[in-house]
């Protein structure tokens, strides 16, 4: 009987983690309107990060890393999905699905915006890349 509840309260401890770990590596969506927060490119790790913030004020980190002039392909996608709560860097995978839902993301910020700036610079990278 023992075993069971201690089975039972691990089982639920796993999935209480399992639900935090996909909610700080998962892209929210942003309530509209979206605007740029903050924009910097950190010369020294050769990386562009914007910050996007939802009309409720959820904030979402989305960057590159690496050459994104001369060699894009090989640039890296990093994201920070709560940086209020858990400042989690996630590095997903080329071509992954969380790089094809940033890629949403910024689409439709894109669309409803100017076309130039390194949000745009963001999204080609990885337009062209998926």
């Amino acid at each position: 009987m023992i075993k069971s509840f201690a089975l039972a309260a691990l089982l639920a401890v796993l999935l209480a983690f399992l639900g935090f770990q996909y909610y700080i590596t998962s892209v929210p969506d942003l309530a509209e309107p979206v605007s740029v927060e903050d924009t910097r490119f950190i010369e020294q790790d050769n990386s562009l990060l914007v910050t996007l913030r939802g009309s409720e004020g959820r904030r979402f980190s989305v960057g590159l890393r690496g050459d994104v002039a001369n060699k894009p392909e090989e640039t890296a996608l990093f994201f920070i999905s709560n940086p209020d709560l858990v400042p989690y860097v996630y590095w997903p995978g080329f071509r992954s699905n969380d790089e094809k839902r940033v890629l949403e993301l910024l689409e439709d910020f894109v669309e409803k915006r100017a076309q130039d700036g390194a949000v745009f610079q963001i999204y080609t990278v990885l337009k062209n890349r998926n």
